[in-house]
């Protein structure tokens, strides 16, 4: 039986939310004599059981933010149930998947690297526990360079499997779905949180007096919300650009992808970036992407043939590069066909689903002992 703890999943937006939900479709698939459990620390009950239905093999458990109860239901699941392995949706479930183990010493657990909160040496019981996983799953190369150089987990250890995108068609057409405004229109996507300030929002506002210059009718959509978004507001006041700067929040998915839809340019030169799931949500509209040479972004944008890639924080370098965009719409449609077909080569669910699957067979217990730890097929840290 496997056994995943994860923190949000089906109640929001977003890489890891979707990360997550790419999981619990392959292990609602991954053929096991007993019913795979997934425990939801953040999620809602109502958004658990909406979801139950399409994923029939698995035993999911919502725990609304109470995570004591999360934890109790891991540890009584561990001591009751025939546990072989637990999958740790975050850094830092690494300490009570270390209790898990004690309870049943022959299971094996692995751990999800997804971003920042590996780039920095982490508090010493969390980093002592994440060593003592027997394999980790990365996100991004960077992402699990990192974790090697950073917190010193095993190299070898360390699977790569990037993030897929879960809209496996293009919706129809959804442009009349929001009113936008007129004109060339930029467009970023993601949390405004205080927790998360690298993100390039507050860079693109700033570089909007440069773009205007050359192209007059410039528009900045941003969608997102979170803790950050008065001080964008105020700095689009400041600015004095607050007239082309269009926050609209949280959105469903159908004004979402209008939006996608009806951009011209989307940017986000972001340093925080373990993937960039938006990237992948851009490139199916076939939309040229401007993000920063920073992170796992360049893993997922290729620098002169799917986007540009730029130095975070140097406004008159992204200027520049969006209003080449801008100004040359040929350009734009070259690399968003390019974005689109990079996309369905090498982003898909069926290739999350396969790289998954073989890392899961490889780790169960059972299998683990047969398979040297050398195999160069393992790493995406070297």
């Amino acid at each position: 039986m496997i056994l995943t703890l994860q923190t949000n999943t089906f109640g929001c937006h977003g890489g890891i939310p979707s990360y997550n939900r790419l999981v619990c479709r392959v292990l609602n698939d991954f053929s096991s004599h007993d019913r795979n459990c997934v425990l939801i620390a953040m999620d809602s009950s109502q958004e658990v059981e909406n979801a139950a239905s399409s994923h029939p093999q698995l035993r999911l458990a919502a725990f609304d933010g109470r995570r004591l109860s999360f934890a109790r239901t891991a540890l009584s699941i561990g001591a009751r149930e025939p546990v072989e392995l637990v999958l740790a949706g975050h850094v830092n479930y690494a300490p009570l998947c270390v209790l898990l183990k004690r309870l049943r010493p022959g299971m094996r657990f692995g751990v999800f690297l997804y971003g920042c909160e590996v780039w920095e040496k982490m508090p010493l019981i969390r980093r002592r526990a994440l060593q003592q996983a027997d394999f980790f799953i990365s996100i991004s190369g960077y992402t699990g360079q990192q974790a090697v150089e950073v917190n010193k987990v095993r190299p070898e250890r360390v699977f790569l499997l990037p993030n897929a995108l879960e809209w496996e068609t293009e919706s129809k057409d959804s442009s009349d779905a929001y009113e936008l405004p007129r004109g060339m229109k930029l467009l970023s996507v993601g949390r405004l949180d205080t927790t998360e300030r690298r993100k390039g929002f507050d860079t693109i506002i700033e570089s909007l007096p440069l773009i205007a210059q050359r192209v007059p009718d410039v528009q900045y959509i941003v969608i997102g919300s979170g803790t950050d978004l008065e001080r964008h507001k105020q700095l689009a006041q400041t600015t004095g650009v607050s007239d082309r700067v269009h926050f609209l929040g949280s959105v469903d998915e159908t004004v979402l992808r209008a939006c996608y839809q009806a951009c011209d340019v989307f940017v986000m030169p972001s340093a925080q970036e373990g993937f960039g799931f938006v990237y992948l949500e851009a490139m199916q509209y076939k939309k040229p992407i401007v993000a920063a040479n920073s992170g796992g972004a360049p893993e997922v944008v290729q620098d002169g043939v799917t986007g540009k890639l730029v130095a975070y924080g140097n406004r008159e370098r992204i200027a520049e590069t969006i209003v080449d965009l801008c100004l040359d719409e040929d350009l734009r449609r070259r690399l968003g066909e390019a974005g689109y077909r990079r996309l369905h080569e090498r982003f898909t669910f069926s290739q999350f689903q396969h790289k998954l699957t073989e890392i899961l067979l490889r780790e169960s217990p059972a299998k683990a002992c047969e398979v040297p730890h050398t195999d160069e097929s393992a790493s995406c840290a070297s």
